[in-house]
């Protein structure tokens, strides 16, 4: 994929695969909600020596709310990715046609120029 460009526009089909691979592959989505579990997890050991209501809502709020947050950010992002990519693809197609269209019209245009002339009309064939 090389450089397309789209009314002013310029898409780098190397560049977008790039990001779109390192935002799939980024680790750091997995690590913080990992970080997140744990520290719902500290906070109720800490408070199991209390009532058990403080560890009970702190296992609501990851079930019900952090959880379904991260699921849905992690959803959103896969979304976003596979658009982007999409997209990428459909631009780096249409740019494969246009330049092969291009080419066409050239290797015509050249095929004409370069054909020998036509000597009818000249003074030669007047006789």
């Amino acid at each position: 994929m090389g450089t397309m460009l789209l009314a002013r526009y310029s898409v780098n089909g190397e560049g977008c695969e790039r990001v779109l691979s390192q935002v799939e592959d980024d680790g750091a989505r997995a690590a913080s909600s990992s970080a997140l579990r744990a520290g719902i997890a500290d906070a109720q050991r800490a408070c199991s020596s209390g009532p058990g209501l403080v560890v009970r809502a702190l296992e609501s709020l990851w079930s019900d709310a952090l959880l379904r947050q991260a699921a849905a950010a992690e959803t959103r992002i896969g979304s976003a990715v596979a658009a982007v990519r999409q997209a990428v693809n459909i631009l780096s197609e249409a740019d494969r046609v246009m330049a092969d269209s291009a080419g066409s019209g050239m290797a015509g245009l050249e095929a004409g120029i370069c054909r020998a002339p036509s000597l009818i009309g000249t003074s030669a064939d007047v006789r």
